[in-house]
């Protein structure tokens, strides 16, 4: 049994999770038949055979230990709960049980997969401990579950996946004069940021303060996902259409519901893998920064977009995803129980390093592989980060055969069903009117 150390980024997870606010990757894929559930059990073993972290759990520790240990087991058993659904309704509820609890880290594997049958087709729903990997993490492991399904090569990088979650060799500040450069912009931003305000609070309606989440899933189409792209202008991307149009979805929202709102803080992980392999290796590599959209910004989608062009090219020029890494570095001389209560320290600050809501976009994804003619192909795609209160909103992205996914994930406390039904449905004329 292998033994390594948490990455920066997997302790700051551990320490999130929180009973009612799990802290999971939520991770799904709808396909147009049945799967075979004794084949996809085997698959989900090949699948974690392949992927390290896919076999470990938390060794135990002291409150007095400096840091905390995976375990790497060399097999494991990975079982899949199957269940019925009646319908859309039920799938929901499935949904929403599963993803009300972090997966357990005390035993291997540090992930839960569920089957749901249905009359419109076999779900894969896979919860990932935000801990043992990101959101590209989830999306490669189910890769290598589906090709492992079908028999297919599942090709590797040819480098270790337990040495390649060494974030700080990915990005942290080479030189004290880069350190000093990543601090001016920080503070520069820092300094915008003070003079706009506090971080907007979306307007609550309706929610209830018990614990989990809900989700509303939104697939657009061929053409409206077009019309997304084609709001772009030289030198843009999707995500920063996508980030654009959620300040504004935000914007109008809380004119909607009479709340004031001054900086809209928008959340935006990072990918830190090198383009050379951007989507592999399960672990947690993406870091987590901030775009801001100041007051008079969000007026329309093409004014938001100049905002958040401008956050989105000032964090790849000054490399501040890196920042974060480098303020994780300061901790590492903390014993881990005082590392445990930071995350309630937040409150008392107000709350002011919290931002309005959160953005992951996963990109385009690699094809999934023909499953067969009793499966089919996957024909819709579903992933979504946790968050906490006030932060009570995170969009997941992912575009698949040209078809763009969304994902509201939100806390109950922040809205109940049909404020999120709404608050989607607002977001999504935004992008595709």
């Amino acid at each position: 049994m292998e033994n390594v150390p948490l990455n920066p980024l997997d302790e700051l997870f551990l320490h999130l999770d929180h009973r009612e606010e799990p802290w999971g990757i939520h991770f799904e894929v709808r396909i147009a038949g049945r799967f075979d559930a004794d084949r996809l059990a085997a698959a989900v073993a090949a699948a974690a055979a392949r992927h390290p972290i896919a076999r470990a759990r938390l060794a135990s520790w002291r409150g007095s230990d400096l840091g905390y240990h995976w375990e790497i087991a060399d097999v494991l058993d990975t079982p899949v709960t199957i269940v019925d659904c009646a319908d859309e309704a039920e799938l929901a509820a499935v949904r929403e049980r599963l993803y009300c609890v972090s997966p357990s880290l005390a035993v291997a594997p540090p992930f839960i997969v569920v089957l749901a049958r249905s009359a419109a087709g076999d779900s894969l729903l896979l919860n990932l401990h935000h801990a043992a990997g990101d959101g590209l993490g989830a999306a490669r492991l189910v890769l290598s579950i589906l090709r492992a399904y079908v028999g297919a090569e599942d090709p590797l990088p040819a480098l270790d996946p337990l040495e390649a979650r060494d974030v700080d060799a990915l990005t942290g500040a080479v030189s004290p004069a880069e350190r000093r450069e990543r601090r001016r912009a920080v503070w520069r931003q820092a300094a915008d940021d003070w003079q706009a305000g506090p971080p907007a609070r979306l307007a609550r309606a309706g929610g209830a303060d018990y614990p989990g989440y809900g989700f509303e899933l939104i697939a657009l189409s061929a053409e409206e996902t077009e019309v997304v792209s084609s709001h772009r202008t030289a030198g843009t991307t999707i995500n920063d259409v996508l980030l654009a149009g959620l300040a504004v979805a935000i914007e109008r929202w809380n004119r909607e519901h009479h709340r004031p709102t001054h900086r809209i803080a928008l959340t935006m992980p990072v990918n830190l893998r090198p383009p050379e392999w951007r989507t592999e290796v399960l672990a947690n590599l993406a870091s987590y920064t901030t775009v801001s959209v100041g007051r008079g910004q969000r007026d329309d989608l093409a004014t938001a977009l100049e905002a958040a062009v401008k956050g989105t090219r000032t964090i790849k020029e000054h490399g501040l995803a890196g920042t974060v890494v480098d303020q994780l570095r300061r901790l590492r001389t903390l014993p881990v129980r005082v590392k445990q209560r930071l995350p309630a320290l937040i409150p008392l600050t107000g709350n002011v390093v919290v931002d309005t809501a959160s953005l992951s976009n996963l990109g385009v994804l690699d094809a999934f592989p023909w499953l067969g003619d009793d499966a089919g192909v996957v024909k819709a795609v579903w992933v979504s980060p946790p968050n906490r209160m006030p932060l009570g909103a995170s969009f997941g992205a992912a575009t698949l055969d040209g078809r763009l996914h969304l994902t509201l994930r939100y806390r109950r406390a922040q809205f109940d069903g049909a404020a999120a039904t709404a608050f989607a449905r607002l977001y999504r004329d935004v992008l595709a009117p």
